[in-house]
């Protein structure tokens, strides 16, 4: 990477001009960079894998990481043929289905757990009206002596 080191006398342009050249001196120092990473066999595309994986998982939270990695994909794909474009997108299809799996397991459950919660509160409203409803019977018995409808008809 080459840095420029031209002030054109912007406010702390001076700062960020470091910032840049410490982070690529830094970057072409550090032995886990991909800047410096030539891979040659299938086992240094590996590492040069896990380097890159490593390096953008730091930015998954950030607000433009999913459509990165959407733009990303096709670009990385575009010189590939058919088949080979497949055997990319046939692990991001298990991925999807996996993660689709799992969304709906939790929903499931989430769902459970609230239906459980909801009928035992039911239960518990339903118990204590007919506690009422008995105690106001029984209280409405004993003041009336049990009396009952049927025995003063005429």
């Amino acid at each position: 990477a080459v840095v420029s080191t031209q002030s054109t006398g912007r406010p702390g342009e001076s700062k960020v001009a470091s910032l840049v050249t410490s982070t690529a001196v830094l970057s072409l120092n550090n032995p886990d960079s991909i800047d410096t990473y030539v891979p040659v066999d299938p086992e240094d595309f590996a590492e040069l894998s896990r380097r890159i994986i490593k390096k953008l998982k730091n930015y998954q939270t950030d607000e433009g990481y999913t459509s990165f990695i959407r733009d990303l994909i096709p670009e990385l794909c575009s010189e590939m043929n058919s088949d080979e474009i497949k055997k990319v997108s046939n692990p991001l299809m298990n991925l999807t289905h996996e993660k689709s799996r799992q969304e709906k397991e939790a929903k499931k459950k989430a769902q459970q757990a609230s239906k459980k919660s909801s009928l035992n509160v039911q239960k518990k409203q339903n118990d204590t009206r007919s506690d009422f409803l008995m105690n106001e019977y029984k209280s409405m018995a004993g003041n009336y002596d049990d009396y009952d409808d049927f025995d003063d008809f005429m």
